[in-house]
């Protein structure tokens, strides 16, 4: 048994947790959910000795532990495998699964041991086969995700911490991944997950923790919640819309054309979006709707064909002249390809808008308007909810959903009549999912063309006016207004037996 008692968690002001007690049941799964910013991860953190707690203790087997760093607490038999995996992307499969533990003899690597351990290893444990010859780099992102699990379990623990072990999969992918996290409760192994998606929630825990501000506000066997208590739990209040109703429909005007247009990734396609629409993206990893949006987004060059922008030719050379001419793209990634992590949120805000020809932000002489940036900014922080509301915070001590609202806020500030968005609610939790969906629509209903590309299916059945299939480099399949199904786009993106290239009608 593994848990923790009156735990608390302060980062100088901020009181992460606040007196948490729970305990956690052997051999079971156990879920831990709540907002971004509710303390989860950072609970998770204490148990797997990644975090000193500032007050309260970690209970192991009944007795008080301390844990200085996670190896501390793997020699306990406490494993934590982190949202962002620790591989060394160039070495293989296998030398990333025993790395620092590698068998040796007279100070000689033995590469047959480490091969055949590696092996005994996904056997004894029904894991899916992959090649673990290849460097990891080589490895999708799904099996980059058993690596470091066996990485993990090669430690041989007791109780095994996930965070958020799906945020980075597609609808394919998960599956495997849940199916794994069942299959080390079978075996005997205590399983600690933080998820965001509830439905991963009720398909696979046996109990779940829900933390609010740092602390505990429902601790139940899954058998006796429910969706709409888990919610109440999680953001304090009923939440009466999920996907926000739209005040206005798409306009006939064309906003983006594309005729046979193509890039690296993607066959010539040819495309008309209205201003206003939301059209969803769908596609697994290397389909091509990520290239699609990297396109329109100045990442990724034409080869051929021609787009046009508001009737006027548009061929961006970069996500700059992207911007120049009115289209913004919002990445995956946000921590390595959006935010300045170590600026402030007032910084990563503004500065697109200072960098943009004639600022209204920069006097004469090339002076910033501090006065003025310090308004607008206050304004975005409010209108989106940030929290914590401090402006002056380095971006990187806000949790995963409130870094996602400032790189919005950014284009709120610095308006572009084109958003490009790729997965922006990947990591966020439900109550800020609801808040970026509503500003999502507030844009559209305002004329603003909006390229939703998603790897969660509801979001896009849920957000999009209009829904484009990408398989293997090519628009395989459009879906006009509601006639797409969360189970019609995972068939398709994954070739399903029913997969044809047919127009589905509203």
């Amino acid at each position: 048994m593994i848990g923790v008692r009156k735990l608390s968690v302060r980062f100088g002001p901020t009181l992460a947790l606040d007196g948490v007690d729970m305990e956690i049941r052997p051999g079971t799964i156990h879920a831990l959910a709540g907002e971004n910013g509710s303390g989860k991860s950072t609970l998770l953190n204490v148990l797997g000795g990644a975090l000193t707690p500032s007050k309260g203790s970690v209970i192991l087997d009944g007795k008080p532990v301390t844990f200085t760093d996670t190896g501390q607490a793997a020699a306990a038999g406490v494993g934590i495998i982190f949202q962002e995996l620790s591989l060394f992307p160039h070495l293989s499969g296998y030398s990333n699964i025993f790395i620092g533990n590698e068998p040796s003899r007279f100070g000689l690597m033995r590469l047959r041991q480490l091969r055949e351990d590696a092996e005994r290893l996904v056997n004894e444990l029904g894991f899916p086969r992959l090649d673990l010859n290849r460097p990891v780099a080589e490895l999708s992102v799904a099996e980059q995700q058993v690596v470091e699990i066996l990485k993990c379990l090669s430690q041989k623990p007791k109780i095994v911490l996930f965070d958020e072990p799906t945020a980075s999969l597609t609808q394919r992918e998960i599956q495997p991944v849940l199916s794994i996290m069942k299959r080390l409760r079978d075996q005997g192994y205590t399983v600690v997950f933080v998820s965001h998606y509830l439905e991963e929630v009720f398909a696979v825990a046996d109990r779940i923790t829900v933390l609010r501000d740092g602390r505990v506000t429902l601790d139940d066997d899954i058998a006796n919640a429910d969706h709409d208590r888990l919610l109440a739990a999680m953001l304090g209040r009923k939440l009466t819309e999920f996907y926000p109703s739209r005040v206005t429909r798409p306009q006939r005007e064309v906003g983006i054309k594309l005729e046979a247009v193509t890039c690296d990734g993607i066959e010539p396609i040819s495309l008309e979006i209205g201003k206003g629409e939301i059209l969803g993206v769908a596609g697994a990893i290397g389909s091509g709707s990520s290239a699609f949006g990297e396109m329109l987004g100045g990442l990724r060059s034409l080869r051929g064909g021609a787009m046009y922008l508001d009737g006027r030719d548009y061929k961006p050379s970069s996500a700059a002249e992207a911007l120049r001419c009115g289209v913004a793209y919002v990445p995956e990634d946000r921590r390595t390809e959006a935010l300045l992590l170590d600026l402030s949120v007032s910084t990563n805000i503004s500065l697109p808008l200072i960098a943009s020809p004639r600022s209204p932000l920069v006097a004469i002489g090339g002076f910033l308007r501090q006065r003025k940036e310090r308004d607008l900014v206050k304004r975005e922080v409010e209108h989106l909810n940030v929290r914590p509301g401090n402006p002056r915070l380095p971006a990187r001590a806000l949790s995963g959903g409130n870094q996602q609202k400032v790189v919005l806020a950014r284009w709120f500030l610095y308006d572009r009549p084109c958003l490009v968005l790729n997965n922006p609610t990947k990591g966020v939790d439900v109550g800020s999912k609801a808040e970026i969906y509503r500003h999502i629509a507030s844009l559209s209903d305002s004329g603003h063309t909006i390229i939703l590309i998603s790897n969660y299916n509801p979001e896009i059945c849920g957000m999009a006016d209009r829904v484009v299939v990408f398989r293997e480099g090519r628009l395989f399949t459009t879906f006009e207004h509601g006639a797409a199904t969360e189970e019609d786009l995972l068939d398709m993106t994954i070739g399903g037996t029913s997969a044809t290239l047919v127009k589905k009608e509203a």
